[in-house]
Parts: C-alpha cells; sequence; structure tokens
C-alpha cells in the first residue's frame, strides 16, 4: 500500500520544490503558460502559498512545470500530482 500525501499538501510540496530548485515562480509561471495554462502569475503564486485553490488540471500543469525545470537541474523529490494526493 502506497502513502498518499494529503493534496492540501500540494502546493507547499510544489514551492518547496521550486526553492530547492532556485527556480523563480515567475519562470515557472511562463513554463506553465507554454503548456496552455491560462492562471495569472499573481493567482499561481497565491496557490503556491496556500492562499487559493485552483482545479486538478491546473495544479497538475503546474507541478508538470515545476517537474520539467526541476528535472533540468536536479534529481531529488518532484512536486506531486492531484492523484498522488487521494
Amino acid at each position: 500500500m502506497t502513502d498518499r500525501i494529503p493534496e492540501e499538501d500540494q502546493p507547499a510540496l510544489a514551492l518547496d520544490a521550486i526553492r530547492r530548485a532556485g527556480l523563480s515562480i515567475g519562470e515557472v509561471w511562463v513554463h506553465y503558460m507554454s503548456m496552455g495554462g491560462w492562471v495569472d502569475e499573481y493567482e499561481v503564486t497565491a496557490y503556491l502559498h496556500g492562499l487559493m485553490q485552483l482545479d486538478d488540471l491546473d495544479r497538475d500543469m503546474i507541478a508538470q512545470s515545476v517537474n520539467e525545470l526541476y528535472d533540468d537541474i536536479c534529481r531529488t523529490p518532484r512536486a506531486p500530482f492531484a492523484a498522488d494526493l487521494r
């Protein structure tokens, strides 16, 4: 049986990965937008700081953006997807 990460931890874990990689939220947001995201940088910042909720698709697109940028520079724990949280 796999231990699940609580859904409410997803933004904090993504922000932790961003910080560990030395990325900026702006870099993540640009990558997210290039994948078809539509939420603005202000909302992504608010989400990552736990101030607002996003739907599963946007949360996963942000996690994917973090992970793709993260993979370019390091190989430690990644930001979780929504499916990992249930």
